[in-house]
């Protein structure tokens, strides 16, 4: 049996598509469907991330700090700074590419950012 012109160029688009559909895209493998974004780059002069807060309500210093604390604890490191000025509130630290996946993931955490050196301007 002989097949139509049509149906090969069709049954070759379908095989293709079924390919197209992968992907080793690392934000496939975070444990929630929204993560909060990862801004910058690694930096071979400075280790470590940067955490800021939502910014959906005005935190008091206190839940700061406790927030920074859980999560601390739950992922297992150490802040090296705690922010809680009234424009930007959260922490510094340095930690495993799980936390670094779970933090991105909490609700609380509007994004995250490789630490860097900046300089102010005066």
């Amino acid at each position: 049996m002989r097949l139509p012109y049509c149906v090969i160029p069709i049954a070759a688009t379908l095989s293709f598509l079924s390919f197209a559909g992968c992907s080793t895209n690392v934000e496939n493998d975070l444990p929630c469907s929204d993560p909060a974004p990862l801004h910058g780059s690694p930096s071979e002069e400075i280790e470590g991330f940067i955490v800021v807060y939502q910014d959906d309500r005005a935190w008091t210093e206190e839940e700061v700090e406790s927030t920074t604390n859980e999560l601390a604890t739950q992922y297992e490191f150490m802040p090296e700074h705690i922010y809680t000025a009234s424009r930007v509130s959260g922490f510094s630290a340095n930690f495993s590419a799980e936390a670094l996946d779970g933090l991105r993931c909490e609700p609380v955490v509007r994004y995250v950012e490789y630490d860097m050196q900046g300089e102010i301007a005066s």
